[in-house]
């Protein structure tokens, strides 16, 4: 079943430049919730379709767009914690199921990363990379060419996120260095989706 979410604000916004200004790493959240607005506006910076023939927000190389975003949900209004896949055609969630377990994702964490266990939502970034690298293969380096493919789009991805989330005026970290294998549990990632990057957000204080 597909949860359709409210539209995208696309004419009003805090201009790029201010964003881009005031961007920092925030790892530290309160307790309130997103709005079911707000967290529709991150998911469709992230990939929302932007324009015909289903272009999305962030550049992908061919338009093969091989990432797809599992999110973890613990505060956002209206929406049942666990965890959810976006559906950029549809602009909606699928509902995946319980996370691995309430701390799962920050046991995944290289080191003391706690905001992970706090944020109100992580937002996990993962891409068919099997899929990419073999649609590369004819540019050399064999293989290797796919995989940086979809690693940029990763961080084009995550970039959009965080200026996106300075214009809410919310605060949010990229995080990297994370067990692959405790992510995808975490996450529920089918087996043919590697994780590539976490992305923490929540409200800040102050």
């Amino acid at each position: 079943m597909m949860l359709e979410l409210p539209g995208p604000q696309t004419r009003t916004s805090v201009p790029l430049v201010d964003c881009i200004q005031r961007r920092r790493s925030i790892r530290e959240y309160t307790m309130e919730p997103l709005s079911l607005a707000e967290f529709s506006q991150l998911l469709w910076a992230a990939q929302g379709i932007t324009g015909p023939e289903s272009l999305r927000a962030t550049p992908s190389p061919g338009e093969f767009y091989p990432l797809r975003l599992h999110v973890l949900v613990r505060r956002v209004e209206t929406l049942e914690p666990g965890i959810y896949e976006y559906r950029s055609e549809a602009h909606g969630l699928r509902f995946v199921g319980k996370p691995a377990s309430e701390d799962a994702i920050q046991a995944a964490g290289i080191g003391e990363q706690t905001w992970l266990g706090v944020a109100a939502v992580v937002v996990g970034i993962a891409a068919r990379l099997d899929d990419i690298t073999q649609h590369f293969e004819h540019q050399p380096p064999c293989g290797e060419r796919g995989l940086r493919y979809a690693y940029m789009e990763a961080g084009a991805l995550a970039q959009n996120v965080q200026l996106q989330t300075t214009a809410l005026g919310l605060g949010g970290v990229l995080v990297g260095g994370f067990d692959d294998q405790s992510a995808s549990d975490a996450l529920r990632l089918p087996a043919d989706l590697a994780p590539t990057a976490l992305l923490c957000i929540g409200r800040p204080f102050g």
